[in-house]
């Protein structure tokens, strides 16, 4: 080494030495040997330069850099001898980034981001504040019981087959097929001994079965989610319900021991018909009894009144009065000769719903009478869900059974009919059809369960209109004639206020006639009902 070398250069050039590949071989000097002799008159051939060594793989010794020569440096920065270079780019630091964010340019920039990403969200904010406020609001939903919104189903245990066991096996047809929510059972006590004012009530006939077939049956039920309600009327079978024992304060006992004995078994309820003989105290004091006295599985508990007046606010009302009452109330929307027109009779049952607050239960008969004529059977069952309140299926309504006369043996129910769908009876599988799609339609549609009612004009027709809040409207047309009429004409009235506007398009979801089965796409304006038919109409809300 050059003693004058300065120490930097030493420096260097020991880490030039490091920087050597370890594997590199200088390239063998040719040998005069083995090479072959040049041919004659070819230049000697010049010597090879020296190689550079190969860098070796897996990179440099010790992960070195190598240093550009300070020459190559300037030269970069001078951009080069022939101008062609580009000067490296080596960015600003901290402190030069602090003061260039900080000058006015920069100051405004941010302001003006800032500014718009605030009006943005508060403008968004107001935009979303203003759709809530100007959209329609939800109805909140009213508090309904559960005798309310299930459909009732009235039969004694001999319909299912003569015992408490026949009937256990027959209430996943009650529930599956007809959503039922309560099964009104009953008779179920002896028959009344020779000199006693009323049967035993407190007892069970015992060819029913044992008090523990009937604890497994409410059992059964209460699984199925089912309520037992349990008939307890004196006389069921048609006339006087309870005659010279209605003011009989011995008999009074005896029926409310019989309520005591009876909902201690869990029963959801009590069913008492000819409640409009009853002095409005005792009625009163048997429906705190069924209510207040504690259920084992915690079910609110009712006590529903029968009657036999077509005019349910001639009977007596709440608080006195039973939570749900039943009776013949559709009768009056039959014609007769002195009144063609039901309209009057329809509304003045709307008008009664709307103020009272006991339900109406529906229904076309009894087990053991019949209270519409034979040709209304089937738009009659249609309006048992088309009105607000209670639909109540007597044992073989829903195959359109027709109920002994006089002094007849009740019929049986027809299973094998109804396990094939009707089988080859039309009127039966129509009727059967008929309950089976309404009574799923009315469990999930809230204008049927939950909606007003109001009566809308359409001529000698009986209309009903359904609706409730947002949802779609439900129109119920009857034509109780024995003609075709058609109740709508092309123009229509604007409609009285809160209730809404009829369309000219609708859908057709049931008819009781031979129409075509399926939904259908109708001018109201154009419809016509066949003698004795009944649709079910819908269309969608709208908010005009």
């Amino acid at each position: 080494m050059d003693p004058e070398s300065p120490p930097r250069d030493l420096e260097l050039s020991a880490l030039e030495a490091e920087k050597e590949p370890m594997a590199a071989a200088a390239e063998p000097e040719p040998d005069p040997e083995r090479d072959p002799d040049p041919e004659p008159g070819s230049p000697p051939r010049a010597p090879s330069p020296p190689r550079a060594p190969a860098p070796a793989a897996g990179g440099e010794k010790n992960g070195l850099v190598m240093k550009i020569p300070p020459e190559e440096e300037e030269e970069a920065a001078l951009g080069g001898a022939g101008g062609s270079g580009s000067p490296k780019f080596t960015g600003l630091g901290k402190e030069e980034l602090l003061r260039e964010a900080g000058t006015p340019l920069w100051a405004r920039a941010r302001l003006v981001l800032l500014v718009l990403f605030w009006g943005g969200w508060l403008g968004m904010l107001g935009a979303a504040a203003a759709i809530v406020a100007q959209a329609p609001r939800c109805q909140p939903l009213p508090s309904k019981s559960w005798w309310d919104l299930g459909v009732l189903y009235r039969a004694p245990p001999r319909a299912f087959g003569g015992d408490l066991k026949g009937v256990e096996k027959r209430l996943g047809y009650l529930k599956e097929k007809l959503q039922v929510g309560g099964l009104v059972l009953g008779p179920v006590y002896p028959q009344k001994p020779a000199g006693a004012k009323i049967p035993p009530l407190k007892e069970l006939d015992p060819t029913l079965g044992s008090l523990q077939d009937f604890s497994a049956l409410v059992q059964t039920a209460k699984d199925k989610g089912l309520k037992v309600i349990l008939d307890l009327t004196p006389n069921p079978s048609g006339g006087s319900v309870w005659g010279d024992a209605a003011n009989d304060t011995e008999v009074h006992l005896q029926v409310k021991a019989a309520l005591s004995h009876w909902l201690k078994q869990d029963i959801a309820g009590i069913f008492l018909d000819g409640i409009e003989e009853l002095q409005a105290s005792v009625v009163a004091e048997w429906r705190n009894l069924t209510e207040q006295q504690p259920s084992p599985s915690g079910v609110d508990r009712v006590l529903v009144g029968g009657t036999q007046l077509q005019e349910p606010w001639r009977v007596l009302g709440a608080p006195q009065g039973p939570q749900l009452l039943l009776g013949p109330f559709l009768q009056p929307l039959e014609p007769s000769a002195e009144r063609e027109l039901p309209e009057g009779a329809l509304r003045d049952l709307l008008n009664f719903l709307n103020s009272s607050s006991s339900g109406l239960g529906w229904s076309v008969g009894s087990p053991w009478q019949s209270w519409v004529r034979p040709e209304l059977r089937l738009q009659q069952l249609l309006l048992l869900w088309g009105l607000p309140g209670t639909p109540v299926l007597s044992y073989g309504d829903e195959v359109a059974l027709a109920r002994p006369s006089g002094n007849q043996e009740m019929l049986p129910m027809p299973w094998e009919l109804i396990e094939e769908k009707g089988g080859n009876n039309s009127e039966a599988a129509a009727a059967l059809e008929l309950c089976r799609g309404l009574s799923v339609l009315r469990a999930r549609e809230r204008s049927l369960l939950l909606g007003q009612a109001r009566a809308v004009r359409a001529g000698p027709a009986v209309a009903i209109l359904r609706f409730w809040d947002q949802n779609e409207r439900f129109l119920l047309v009857l034509n109780p004639h024995g003609s075709e009429l058609k109740p709508f004409s092309a123009s229509r009235s604007p409609g009285e206020p809160g209730v809404p506007v009829l369309p000219h398009k609708v859908t057709l979801r049931y008819s009781t006639g031979p129409g075509v089965p399926g939904e259908q796409q109708l001018q109201l304006g154009e419809l016509r009902l066949g003698p004795y038919e009944g649709v079910l109409l819908s269309f969608p809300y709208s908010p005009v």
